[in-house]
């Protein structure tokens, strides 16, 4: 590679001159004949600096390996979070699918998509741009939203941040089998950076009570939205059948509505999460439920700022669902998720398997 031909040179620089001076006060010279001779050099120093050099610049290799890839021509897919930093060699390029990414080089960069220059003051990238690391450009992209999709060519570079990895906390609830992604072509379906629905909140709620497989055959011609889909129509009877949640009342043409393509709020979700942990609305009140929850000591300071403060997107969802496994319903010992693994609603081997790789810390 390029760069560790250049390592290679400066650290055999770096060797010359501080090897000379050495030698020079040693066996390569005296005080009658302080010059280094050409054969010691060619014979001896050379050989060993060089030597020294390869070892030094492979050690420094193996310190960059698992943060250096290769996406190959053909490109991968990566899911990244707030803060992570990806840096281009000259020749990769980048698309961002998802969420937003600042961008600066030491060179240029290329749109591919417009054909134009990327501003050389760098700035926000725009979506589903290709942008391109030319000649002698070593470009990095900055993630500014929690999370973000990529595509990426070439060789690169990852440096991650220690910011929350909702794709984590996703993959784990997702290997669990409690949160499913969409129809979206591209990370995984998870649509972690967009709002989620009053529709998707319900089906979250079904699934932390468990009840996701009889919801899904609930039939009751009494109970019908004009605005939910077919495919979600059970699932939404079967919520207000059980006193779950309400609707929204009758629109303009007379037809009885759902809300279903309404934003989900944060506190209509931790209201949901509240009821499959077992409390009811004499515990807490829905207007206030953010704080009331963290005055229980269910929720952290740094998580009703979270929730009271930032978008609450479908990353924020995984979040508090994670959470919500992790808390103990009300009344007994154990938590939300050994009461589903007890239900067999979770494959208790699965589920271990699934958190045991989360590393994320609570706010």
């Amino acid at each position: 590679m390029k760069h560790k031909k250049e390592l290679a040179l400066l650290l055999l620089i770096g060797f010359l001159i501080s090897g000379l001076v050495t030698a020079a006060a040693s066996e390569a010279g005296s005080s009658n004949d302080p010059f280094v001779a050409l054969k010691w050099l060619q014979d001896t120093f050379f050989p060993k600096a060089e030597e020294s050099v390869k070892d030094h610049v492979d050690d420094q290799l193996d310190g960059l390996k698992d943060h250096l890839f290769d996406a190959g021509t053909v490109g991968s897919e990566l899911r990244v979070k707030r803060g992570d930093v990806i840096r281009l060699e000259s020749g990769s390029s980048l698309i961002a699918l998802a969420g937003e990414l600042s961008a600066s080089a030491s060179g240029v960069i290329l749109d591919v998509t417009e054909g134009i220059e990327f501003p050389s003051a760098g700035g926000i990238i725009l979506s589903d741009h290709r942008y391109l690391a030319v000649e002698n450009t070593i470009a990095a992209f900055s993630v500014t939203t929690d999370t973000a999709v990529i595509r990426l060519t070439g060789i690169y570079q990852f440096n991650p941040s220690q910011e929350i990895d909702y794709n984590a906390l996703a993959d784990a609830l997702h290997n669990a089998g409690m949160f499913e992604g969409s129809t979206v072509p591209y990370g995984s379906g998870y649509e972690l950076e967009r709002a989620p629905t009053r529709t998707e909140g319900i089906i979250m709620l079904l699934r932390l009570l468990g009840e996701i497989e009889e919801a899904s055959m609930f039939q009751d011609a009494s109970v019908t939205f004009a605005d939910v889909p077919n495919w979600a129509l059970p699932f939404v009877s079967y919520a207000y059948h059980k006193g779950y949640t309400v609707g929204r009342g009758v629109n303009a043409q007379g037809q009885v509505v759902f809300g279903a393509t309404d934003t989900l709020t944060p506190r209509d979700y931790i209201t949901f999460t509240m009821l499959a942990l077992g409390y009811t609305g004499e515990d807490f009140t829905w207007k206030n439920a953010v704080n009331d929850v963290r005055d229980m000591g269910i929720l952290t300071n740094g998580e009703a700022v979270l929730l009271s403060e930032k978008p609450f997107l479908r990353a924020q969802v995984v979040y508090v669902s994670w959470v919500a496994l992790s808390t103990k319903t009300e009344g007994e010992k154990s938590t939300l998720l050994d009461r589903l693994t007890s239900m067999g609603v979770i494959d208790k081997a699965i589920s271990d398997e699934a958190f045991s790789k989360v590393t994320v810390q609570r706010l």
